[in-house]
């Protein structure tokens, strides 16, 4: 495997980065991004979750406590990040998703600064890839990490 890319540290480093592309607006949404948009955009981005079961979709996105979302200029849902966080040690960044017309934009790079701009310097951000995008995280400066352990849900 070939040595990752040099990591982007420092809260400010990922402050500069919250930025969305042009035509784009981030914004908080937890609370109120309805959940049939959330399945849309999650079914279309191919991340595995189980959009055929929308009171489960919903019942996720109930219990997220910061859902940072992208919407173009027509207030079209675009991208998501939806987090569990106690805003000031830990985040857990549980869904990325960003739709296939909007890839290669920026977007998913904005929402992750944006997440870690909301959580704050103190707090660590965690993200657990899907096995396709492992290789751009790296990419975005994000760290790699082994020292995890699972308990798989019956599910």
């Amino acid at each position: 495997m070939a040595e990752d890319p040099p990591l982007v540290t420092g809260h400010a480093a990922w402050m500069a980065r919250a930025i969305p592309p042009s035509g784009y607006r981030l914004a908080r949404e937890e609370g109120r991004l309805d959940p049939a948009e959330f399945i849309a955009v999650v079914r279309a981005s191919g991340l595995g979750r189980p959009v055929d079961d929308p009171a489960r979709m919903a019942a996720m996105l109930a219990g997220a406590n910061l859902v940072v979302t992208a919407r173009d200029g027509a207030g079209q849902l675009h991208g998501v990040a939806r987090s569990l966080t106690d805003f000031a040690y830990g985040c857990y960044l549980s869904d990325l998703c960003v739709v296939p017309q909007a890839e290669g934009l920026g977007l998913g790079r904005a929402l992750i600064a944006e997440t870690k701009r909301i959580i704050g310097p103190g707090s660590m951000l965690l993200l657990l890839s899907a096995p396709k995008p492992m290789s751009w995280y790296p990419k975005l400066g994000m760290e790699r990490v082994d020292n995890g352990f699972l308990i798989r849900r019956d599910g």
